[in-house]
């Protein structure tokens, strides 16, 4: 039985390529553009299986037309349980921080402290800060 798709758009102009559709009953995405011809840039790709084709696409083309996944809910917590996930962890993990730069500590007092001496003083009158203290204080 064919899929049903339906079309979502296209960041092309008038010739209709690249685009992305849906299947609106498994909602898989579909999209098609001009594939990736060059035997030196097939290669690089990983996990490309004998029958695949790889496409070029914009990365606009997939922000603006590919759905968004509406079924899925944020998990928010409370500060007490966020403080919680610290007395109670029981190993660390490498994590790549893919940002440069926080702009919001920024502003802070104790960044321009940071900037301006290369130390901060903290206070601790906050018991969050006091806790977290504890915590760093063997490092």
């Amino acid at each position: 039985m064919a899929r049903r798709l339906r079309f979502n758009g296209t960041g092309s102009g008038g010739t209709g390529c690249p685009s992305v559709h849906e299947d609106v009953d498994s909602r898989e995405v579909i999209v098609h553009g001009p594939p990736l011809a060059d035997p030196d840039d097939v290669a690089q790709l990983q996990h490309l299986s004998e029958g695949e084709v790889a496409v070029v696409v914009p990365r606009e083309l997939l922000v603006d037309w590919t759905p968004k996944d509406t079924t899925r809910k944020a998990s928010i917590i409370d500060l007490d349980e966020f403080e919680n996930l610290f007395r109670t962890f029981e190993h660390t993990a490498w994590r790549l921080e893919t940002r440069s730069r926080y702009a919001s500590d920024e502003a802070t007092e104790t960044y321009g402290q940071f900037i301006e001496t290369g130390a901060a003083r903290w206070d601790h009158a906050v018991p969050y800060e006091r806790f977290l203290a504890g915590l760093t204080a063997g490092e």
